[in-house]
């Protein structure tokens, strides 16, 4: 399994891709650190996406539009966000992300979460 992260924060970066590395051996992470990085890849060849909500540029909500209207990627998008109180997590499944992921990252809820797709 093949996914994408972009967050703009270099240590989430490391740290949510170590923990995804420990969780799951045969699931290769690929981080990038803003929006307009991924734009130029070849999106289908991933199987899930995980979107840092709050970046610069283009934020997780216009990424995910961008992705699920101008490049057709059906498959699951994650938000991973800092953005926890009551009330986003509905707000992020309303926009149409598939599940959600809160900051700091708990190595029981990444696991539990990334269960459902992989």
């Amino acid at each position: 399994m093949k996914i994408l992260f972009v967050d703009d924060n270099e240590l989430n970066r490391i740290v949510l891709n170590d923990m995804i590395e420990i969780l799951f051996e045969d699931v290769n992470v690929e981080t990038y650190e803003s929006a307009n990085d991924v734009l130029g890849l070849e999106i289908s060849s991933y199987d899930l996406i995980l979107s840092d909500i709050d970046m610069p540029e283009i934020n997780g909500f216009e990424l995910h539009d961008i992705l699920r209207k101008e490049h057709n990627f059906l498959k699951p998008i994650i938000a991973v966000t800092a953005l926890a109180v009551s009330g986003d997590k509905e707000k992020m499944l309303m926009h149409g992300f598939n599940d959600y992921i809160s900051k700091p990252i708990d190595m029981n809820e990444l696991e539990s979460t990334l269960q459902k797709y992989i």
